[in-house]
């Protein structure tokens, strides 16, 4: 198989709609090891998998949090509620994530506050 150039990738995830194909092309390409790999990846996505599937990650409240198929991916107004829960609990010990998806509420919430009891 011949390799993907970084254009060739934008324009398969282009013409799969996309809408922000040159960042997207830019994450699947900086996460590939092999070409088959990126081949792989490119084809996942323009299948329809979640960009966070595809690469086995989603930023979120400056963490990288791993996702896999089957896993709820944290989502960035989320991170509202991380926020709320640091304006009303500041100086919390205990923190509870539960049946949540992906855990990144607790983590995000672990990182900010610092020595904390997690579940």
């Amino acid at each position: 198989m011949p390799s993907l150039s970084p254009a060739s990738v934008v324009v398969a995830l282009r013409a799969a709609g996309c809408v922000f194909a040159e960042d997207e092309a830019r994450l699947i390409l900086s996460a590939a090891r092999t070409p088959d790999e990126l081949a792989a990846m490119v084809d996942r996505r323009v299948a329809g998998l979640p960009l966070e599937h595809v690469v086995g990650w989603a930023e979120f409240s400056g963490l990288r949090i791993d996702v896999e198929p089957g896993v709820f991916v944290p989502r960035r107004r989320t991170e509202f509620l991380v926020e709320q829960a640091l304006a009303h609990a500041p100086d919390a010990s205990v923190v509870v994530d539960l049946c949540c998806g992906s855990g990144a509420v607790g983590a995000a919430l672990a990182a900010a506050l610092g020595r904390v009891e997690l579940h």
